[in-house]
């Protein structure tokens, strides 16, 4: 016959297994991806379709927690920035106008310092010093606009506004993902 204890730790263990799972897989869940938080973000950025287009195509947007995303936020950007800078060369092979070359070089050389800035603004998340990060993709913003300005006065548009303009819009998410993680 089996003694009472047999029987009830035969109740007991699964239980216990069951609930030791239960809290590891919890663990491991928390501070991860969260859908209302990027639904959030992007509502409040401005740039729905873009913000959601870009965090959503990146697979590592699936795999952090907000600070991680305001870290691959800034990590798109750069991608971003650095993709330009590498197609400038070949843009600049077509240019015939001495004046719309080196308005493009002075581009490229304001793009070689929003690099810089995005890559100080990723050291500074990564260690949580969010003033100091917004500030430096602040001074990028300002950099990539000086880009946009060269052009300003001229009838010719930049063949590379498109991307001053999603640098500003993809900066204000990084903004956003921030100012959620620090009202929190």
């Amino acid at each position: 016959m089996a003694s009472p204890i047999s029987c009830l730790s035969i109740l007991v263990i699964p239980l216990l297994v069951t609930s030791l799972f239960y809290q590891v897989s919890n663990a491991a869940n928390q501070g991860w991806f969260d859908e209302a938080f990027l639904e959030k973000v992007c509502q409040k950025s401005t740039d729905y379709d873009l913000c959601s287009s870009t965090l959503r195509v990146d697979p590592r947007t699936y795999t952090v927690n907000p600070q991680g995303l305001a870290l691959v936020s800034i990590s798109i950007n750069t991608n971003l920035v650095q993709t330009t800078l590498d197609q400038i060369p070949g843009i600049l092979n077509t240019l015939t106008d001495p004046l719309d070359k080196t308005r493009l070089q002075n581009c490229q050389t304001d793009f070689n310092e929003v690099l810089v800035k995005f890559n100080a603004a990723y050291a500074a998340m990564s260690s949580m010093s969010y003033t100091e990060a917004t500030n430096l993709l602040t001074e990028a913003v300002l950099k990539s606009v000086e880009c946009e300005n060269e052009y300003s006065s001229s009838s010719s548009e930049s063949p590379i506004s498109d991307t001053t303009n999603k640098v500003g819009k993809l900066v204000f998410v990084t903004y956003v993902i921030v100012g959620e993680i620090t009202s929190a």
